[in-house]
């Protein structure tokens, strides 16, 4: 019973000590940021303004009304270790990328959204 007692301790002490966790993140490619989307007004930021902040898209778009969506991506990389002690680790790489779409009709943005995929 003391044995028992003894290894049921010991078990609970070592359970904080049990995994080991290491990430690390690097961006690949930024075009963009959130503060510069912030500035995007509707109705009034034109594609000068978007070219200048942005830079050239890596899509674009065009539809038989006129409108056009412009389309620029961020790339991230994360990796992720997780151990047992020394006995296993599992590395886990996630890659992110969002890509920011900006709509326009005559010159003009009248919506943008950033959709996210994670692989």
């Amino acid at each position: 019973m003391i044995r028992l007692t003894g290894l049921l301790v010991m078990s609970v002490l070592l359970t904080g000590c049990l995994f080991t966790v290491d990430s690390d993140s690097r961006h690949l490619q930024t075009v963009w940021s959130e503060a510069d989307v912030a500035r995007v007004r509707l109705g009034s930021t034109d594609q000068d303004w978007v070219r200048a902040t942005f830079g050239d898209p890596i899509t674009k778009l065009t539809y038989a009304d006129g409108t056009e969506i412009w389309k620029y991506r961020n790339r991230s990389e994360k990796d992720t270790e997780v151990g047992l002690f020394l006995l296993f680790s599992v590395d886990v790489e996630e890659e992110r990328t969002e890509t920011l779409s900006i709509e326009f009709a005559d010159s003009i943005v009248t919506n943008y959204w950033i959709e996210e995929d994670r692989f």
